[in-house]
């Protein structure tokens, strides 16, 4: 990840926007321009602001909260495993659910097609040999 190491918002502002207007930034971001220019003045950003132009640049709004210190990198990187899982909707459990057993049965669809087609040559199946 890119730091912003100078602690300023605006600068990391400016440098993920290759130093773009202030109605080019607000128009992709969704923030109004004046408080955007109130923003500029007072060399500081809200954590919704940066959520919101870092969407609005395609950045990763979880990366750009550790670029202005927001949230430290181990933060960021905590939400794996079963913090993840307990985060996650039963909706969205039920899908990965689903989604890993339709891969499985996929797996053993093909695998089970290779097996008839040796059958059907002749072959020895590579699995029965001693």
């Amino acid at each position: 990840m890119n730091e912003n190491t100078s602690n300023n918002p605006i600068e990391w502002l400016k440098r993920i926007t290759h130093n773009d207007s202030i109605n080019k930034i607000s128009r992709l971001s969704g923030i109004p321009y004046t408080t955007l220019y109130k923003r500029f003045q007072s060399n500081m950003l809200t954590t919704d602001e940066i959520i919101a132009i870092a969407r609005g640049y395609h950045i990763n709004p979880v990366e750009a909260l550790v670029q202005n210190h927001v949230i430290d990198t181990d933060e960021a990187t905590d939400v794996r495993g079963n913090n993840a899982l307990r985060l996650s909707s039963i909706s969205d459990i039920a899908k990965e659910i689903v989604r890993r057993n339709d891969f499985t049965s996929g797996l053993a669809a093909i695998k089970k097609a290779e097996e008839s087609k040796a059958d059907e040559n002749g072959e020895a199946n590579p699995e029965d040999k001693d």
